[in-house]
């Protein structure tokens, strides 16, 4: 009955995330019925759908997709958004969650060392303690390109909080690099929700806003063939930038692939490439 279910929702054109959600739902359901012994076992967890990962995660956009991506976002609210997460892969906790504090523009780095707590209620203006990061803190480079961004960002801030001092009205100053015009955050549910619309109104393939992130690891990728520094760059473990680049879930598959592209870049430069090292180091702080 369930399989059955399943398949009548993939005919009327749902999505594999939400018929594999549906799933979810009725096997919690099922499991407690089974605890407190209503049912002998839980049937859903003895289904013949298969979910795979193509069909629930899509496909990373190509650098001609990011390139008409970033062409429809320029001098909007979206710019920086969608130039963290698709240039530098970091996730949207991340990206909401960075403080101007931890960009340093004279020496051309920022720290990616602290993100938005998971669940901000809905109005919250004022954020005064931020949550670690999910993996490794890491010191990224700011390019000349990126530059520009971050550039615009501060003027765009800058400009706003001006307005808000004429017009009378309140600027929650949380030093945050990406903000609503208040400077109050935003919640990462509505920035989900939202890119999913603007995806649609662009005419562009559908891919979630965390899809940005997978789309900076195989651009790296593509273009360097350092798995390892694709990694750093991301926070990922060299095991978690494989799956990241649904290359494989095992380990020494993996490693071994880096080793063969290290072992050819250093065969034809005569040495291996190293990454950039950090020029300060940065540190957490709570409060504005």
């Amino acid at each position: 009955m369930l399989d059955d279910m399943f398949q009548k929702m993939f005919e009327k054109g749902l999505s594999q995330s939400l018929v594999r959600y549906s799933q979810r739902i009725l096997s919690v359901a099922l499991e407690a019925a089974r605890k407190y012994r209503y049912i002998e076992n839980n049937p859903a967890r003895d289904i013949i759908t298969k979910f795979g990962k193509q069909g629930k995660t899509p496909d990373p956009y190509t650098v001609a997709q990011m390139q008409q991506l970033m062409a429809n976002v320029v001098g909007t609210e979206w710019e920086m958004l969608v130039m963290l997460g698709g240039m530098y892969g970091l996730r949207i906790s991340e990206i909401l969650g960075m403080r101007w504090l931890n960009v340093d523009l004279e020496n051309e780095v920022f720290g990616v060392v602290e993100q938005l707590p998971f669940r901000v209620p809905a109005g919250t203006t004022t954020i005064t303690e931020m949550a670690p990061t999910k993996s490794n803190d890491r010191v990224l480079p700011i390019t000349g390109e990126a530059r520009l961004f971050f550039e615009r960002q501060l003027m765009l801030q800058k400009r706003q909080k001006e307005l808000a001092s004429l017009s009378g009205g309140t600027y929650y100053d949380n030093n945050l690099v990406v903000a609503k015009p208040n400077g109050a955050p935003f919640r990462r549910e509505s920035v989900s929700s939202d890119f999913g619309q603007l995806i649609r109104r662009l005419d562009l393939p559908h891919i979630r806003f965390h899809d940005l992130r997978h789309t900076a690891a195989t651009n790296m990728h593509q273009l360097t063939g350092d798995f390892y520094t694709a990694g750093e760059i991301l926070g990922h473990t060299l095991k978690g930038i494989g799956i990241s680049l649904g290359i494989s879930t095992n380990l020494e598959a993996v490693t071994a692939q880096y080793v063969d592209v290290r072992l050819e870049r250093k065969q034809s430069s005569g040495g291996l490439s190293q990454g950039p090292s950090p020029k300060f180091r940065l540190t957490k702080r709570s409060g504005k």
